[in-house]
């Protein structure tokens, strides 16, 4: 009769280690760092004998939804001696995870255009926390997964239309969970344009093209905001010149302490800078009753108009022509447009630039 092959492996170097907090229990088995060591098989199951928890792992957090004991054989091979052995394991689970309370949790969103961002608040980031963000298309019947950071989601709609969001929260730690669903009617902002004048060396004219389709639409709302600091000067002119760089708008703060100007009295905007220097302008249309808006940018640099303005008003004697300071003539008897740089011109051939004030 052939005798069984003994275990040529110590296995006496070989443990299990464990520690819990409340119904959390982290587990390591010890000793086993040679690489002939591998394949180790776990598994818990309830008093019923029902699988509750597997893994290939050597190191593994388990979290009980309930109070009980669970036993669990955690097999370790080892290939170099072709043998292995099993540890048994008793856990009994007496401390019942507390449940959770969502009251608080809040999911607060911001937009522009198809772009979205949604985050919790009142909801702390914690290792506990199992999120899923599902954006449903009812225009193809499709769904997507987005992708998501401790709970902070960024997802681009693919076109306008309908969706549906859902953010599924699980804390694994006390088993309970909860779903935030939003219907969502995605708008098209491709339309939106910002078109610009400087009328005048200082000044500008501004106009945001209709995006609403009935003109009547009382949820549209539209806003114009003026920016400047310190900040702004120090861009390159290479870069600043540069109207198909639009990144300095998405890196600039737009800080509240910068705007010096802000109207909501419509697509129309008429402004005088104060000083030279750079400035940005801010258009946005806000779709207030569902909530999305986008903005346009444009940028001016403003140089320092009056330097060489004598006097700010006509001199005593007339002059014999007047120009704005684009080569335009005004006719003598025509009234002078007011806080404006004008150019005349003597019999004596001089010329002098004049502003004449309200």
């Amino acid at each position: 009769m052939q005798q069984p092959l003994l275990s040529q492996t110590n296995w006496s170097g070989v443990s299990v280690s464990v520690v819990n907090q409340c119904n959390v229990y982290s587990l390591e088995i010890q000793g086993v760092n040679d690489t002939c060591f591998h394949a180790f098989e776990t598994e818990f199951v309830d008093p019923l004998a029902e699988p509750v928890y597997r893994t290939l792992n050597k190191k593994f957090t388990i979290f009980f939804g309930d109070t009980g004991t669970f036993y669990g054989t955690i097999m370790i091979k080892n290939k170099c001696n072709r043998d292995d052995t099993t540890i048994y394991l008793t856990l009994k689970v007496i401390c019942k995870p507390q449940k959770c309370n969502w009251f608080s949790a809040k999911l607060k969103q911001y937009n522009q255009n198809r772009y979205f961002q949604w985050q919790l608040e009142n909801v702390y980031p914690d290792s506990c926390l199992r999120y899923e963000y599902r954006f449903y298309d009812y225009q193809t019947g499709k769904t997507d997964t987005g992708k998501h950071y401790n709970g902070l989601c960024n997802y681009t709609f693919p076109t306008a239309g309908k969706f549906k969001m859902s953010l599924s929260i699980w804390n694994r730690c006390r088993n309970c969970d909860t779903v935030f669903a939003k219907e969502l009617t995605i708008l098209s902002f491709e339309s939106a344009r910002l078109s610009s004048l400087q009328t005048r060396c200082d000044s500008l004219q501004a106009k945001m093209t209709l995006v609403a389709s009935d003109p009547k639409d009382t949820c549209w709302k539209h806003y114009f905001r003026v920016y400047r600091d310190a900040t702004l000067d120090t861009i390159a002119a290479v870069r600043w010149n540069n109207p198909n760089d639009l990144s300095l708008y998405q890196k600039y703060a737009f800080p509240d302490t910068s705007l010096i100007s802000a109207s909501s009295k419509g697509r129309m905007f008429e402004y005088r800078f104060p000083r030279k220097g750079r400035y940005i302008l801010a258009a946005q249309w806000s779709q207030v009753c569902l909530n999305q808006d986008t903005n346009c940018y444009a940028r001016f640099e403003i140089p320092d108009c009056y330097a060489d303005i004598k006097k700010l008003a006509p001199p005593a004697e007339a002059p014999i022509e007047i120009f704005t300071l684009q080569g335009q003539s005004i006719p003598m008897n025509q009234p002078l447009p007011k806080n404006q740089v004008l150019l005349f011109r003597y019999r004596n051939k001089s010329a002098q630039k004049v502003m004449v004030r309200d």
